[in-house]
């Protein structure tokens, strides 16, 4: 077996790293395109969105559909390209079945910005915007003292932790809210659903090739980087509070609160900084979490895997589920 470390190039599929290949295979079994929704979306959750939800909700939800289209509208590039600086068969693997599921990802907001009437130019005119966009951009920030191997651990950290979870979750959350609390919207509840399921696939490759990089490299992730990543969470949470404040800047809907829902967005960072060993914590009210926050965990994690060939609107399965293919309407 070969000796050669995560950043070096080999010919061959390297045992070490054999366990990633079930973010293959897990993705392969959760296939699935924006077909799936958009007819649920357009003949359902549209007229029911048009006519039965007040204003407060409607400009609540075309905002936090924003927020995350401005994730998921752009075709993330960073994992097909991970083998590049990680040269290892099973990196480009993941990362290309990755890309593709960020392809789906963006089609399928594109999609529901359209049938809702959402203007994103229009949208991204807002200031309170503009500390999400910085903030999603940091990853790809030049710093002079952080270059070679350690750039490449400072990018992934700052995209798995950024990007792929805590600028998205919140939001999740908050549309999901509607279907929970039966105030409708089901279908766009299961493609928040489904799309949460995928980036949680997406988050967990990101913290596993990070601990195999510390694991084998742990001078890089020194007092310098580990306060640069920090600052940048702190910052991002800045940002996603006055992002709560600007959906429901027309006012808050009925079946939630901002308490809430920064209760939910706290625990979420707080996911993330334990994930990445980081000394920092966010205030959680636990009876409140277990009260109002935890439906979504059991909803999105305790099965985990998307299964489209039971439930038209994403149900999910576990991963012992087989399933027929005679059975799927191509």
């Amino acid at each position: 077996m070969s000796n050669a470390g995560i950043f070096e190039n080999v010919e061959h599929l390297d045992p070490r790293y054999d366990f990633l290949d079930e973010y293959v295979r897990t993705m392969y079994r959760a296939f699935w395109t924006p077909a799936i929704y958009e007819q649920g979306i357009r003949e359902t959750d549209v007229p029911y969105f048009e006519n039965n939800l007040p204003y407060v909700d409607q400009e609540g939800i075309r905002r936090g559909i924003t927020l995350i289209s401005l994730v998921e509208d752009k075709v993330k590039t960073y994992w097909p390209t991970l083998v590049l600086d990680l040269p290892q068969t099973i990196i480009g693997d993941v990362g290309g079945v990755f890309g593709q599921s960020e392809v789906t990802h963006r089609r399928a907001y594109h999609s529901l910005t359209k049938a809702l009437g959402v203007d994103l130019q229009e949208m991204m005119k807002h200031q309170e915007l503009e500390g999400r966009v910085k903030y999603l951009n940091k990853h790809i920030e030049q710093d002079p003292k952080i270059i070679g191997k350690k750039r490449v651990l400072k990018k992934l950290v700052l995209f798995t932790a950024l990007v792929e979870r805590i600028s998205l979750y919140t939001w999740f959350y908050y549309l999901m809210s509607y279907a929970h609390a039966n105030r409708g919207l089901k279908t766009i509840s299961a493609l928040q659903s489904t799309t949460c399921a995928e980036e949680s696939y997406h988050y967990s490759f990101g913290i596993d090739v990070i601990n195999i990089i510390k694991e084998q490299h742990p001078s890089l992730w020194d007092e310098y980087l580990t306060e640069l990543v920090v600052k940048n969470i702190k910052d991002a949470h800045k940002a996603e509070l006055r992002l709560i404040d600007w959906v429901f800047e027309k006012g808050v809907p009925s079946h939630i609160t901002k308490e809430e829902l920064i209760n939910f967005m706290n625990d979420n960072f707080n996911v993330v900084c334990k994930d990445l060993g980081l000394d920092l914590k966010f205030k959680v009210d636990a009876d409140l979490f277990e009260d109002k926050n935890s439906w979504f965990n059991r909803k999105v994690f305790i099965t985990g895997e998307p299964d489209f060939f039971a439930d038209p609107v994403g149900g999910y399965a576990s991963t012992e589920v087989k399933v027929d293919l005679d059975t799927f309407e191509f």
